[in-house]
């Protein structure tokens, strides 16, 4: 599959079903040095992301056959898709037609007719924001918060390059389901046990973690909390390896509950889903938080982010 790195210029992928709007849409989008691809219905857009991955996709909401959310929600079942950003194009402004397309994995709606400048204005945003989150996501796999989350059964959700690595899950020979993606995958089988017993006990304590054979890695799995009733966030690691709350910890003289504060802010998780993992109140994450600002020389999350991005990329000798 092609990706944005094949080029130095962004790719967007605009599916409509109306020539006036794509004909406007392209001129105003390659005008501003984009690449642009185009699809007619869903069904060729989800074809051509099987080729090429773009960094965005502008996607219409109503169009016959395969309608706009069906679309989006078929295009976020495809792994490679799942951290492109899609804004939806409609003439629908209903609060329900709203709801619907964040629903259907939209990030952001802009009603028809579109506004060129405004649309141009919120792709920058959205494609700046998708790049940090890359790459701060990248920044943390290497440096050894590898995430990964599973349902009740332990088969995996979603995880991290590094994660599936980690697990064996890599494989170039895996063999792809009619849908076009790989098996799901499970946890081993005695991770599975282990979170079984966790899931189904009276108190499910966060950070409460094992270690496993997985091939000829000892690998060590901690839990960081639910996500959904169904759905859950660990940690996974070689059990050789400090977690990134000690690297933190070492790098910037944090005290314990200071370090794991700033791993998860530096995952993107907001305030009161830390509370929620580290069982504390809102009020104290912040307390935590002020301090941690104080001593890495922020003052606020996202450059604290970013100092933790930077010490983790210099840590593995990445320069990108």
């Amino acid at each position: 599959m092609l990706t944005a790195n094949s080029s130095d210029r962004s790719i967007v992928l605009l599916v409509d079903d109306a020539p006036d709007s794509l004909g406007m849409l392209t001129d105003a989008l390659e005008e501003a040095d984009y690449t642009v691809l185009v699809a007619i219905d869903g069904e060729r857009a989800l074809e051509l992301v099987e080729r090429v991955k773009p960094d965005v996709v502008l996607l219409d909401a109503i169009m016959p056959g395969l309608d706009g959310f069906e679309t989006s929600v078929r295009l976020k079942q495809n792994p490679a898709m799942a951290d492109v950003p899609i804004i939806f194009m409609t003439g629908l402004s209903d609060t329900e037609h709203i709801v619907k397309g964040l629903e259907a994995g939209g990030i952001d709606y802009i009603t028809k007719p579109v506004n060129p400048q405004e649309l141009l204005a919120r792709l920058e945003v959205h494609l700046t924001n998708a790049r940090l989150h890359h790459r701060a996501k990248a920044a943390l796999d290497v440096a050894g918060r590898l995430l990964l989350s599973v349902d009740n059964t332990g088969t995996i959700c979603w995880s991290m390059p590094q994660a599936d690595h980690l697990l064996g899950f890599d494989s170039p020979t895996a063999e792809s389901s009619n849908s076009g993606t790989k098996p799901q995958a499970q946890l081993p089988s005695s991770a599975i046990v282990w979170l079984s017993d966790l899931v189904n006990s009276d108190v499910l304590d966060d950070n409460q973690h094992q270690t496993f054979q997985a091939d000829t890695r000892s690998i060590q799995l901690t839990y960081l909390g639910r996500i959904s009733e169904n759905e859950h966030l660990l940690r996974i690691s070689e059990a050789t390896k400090p977690p990134l709350e000690e690297v933190l910890r070492q790098s910037f003289a944090l005290t314990e509950r200071e370090a794991e504060v700033l791993a998860l802010v530096a995952d993107g998780k907001p305030n009161k889903k830390i509370a929620s993992i580290l069982q504390m109140s809102p009020r104290t994450v912040n307390t935590h938080l002020d301090r941690v600002f104080t001593k890495l020389g922020v003052d606020n999350r996202t450059a604290a982010a970013v100092v933790v991005m930077q010490k983790m990329i210099a840590a593995t000798g990445n320069d990108e």
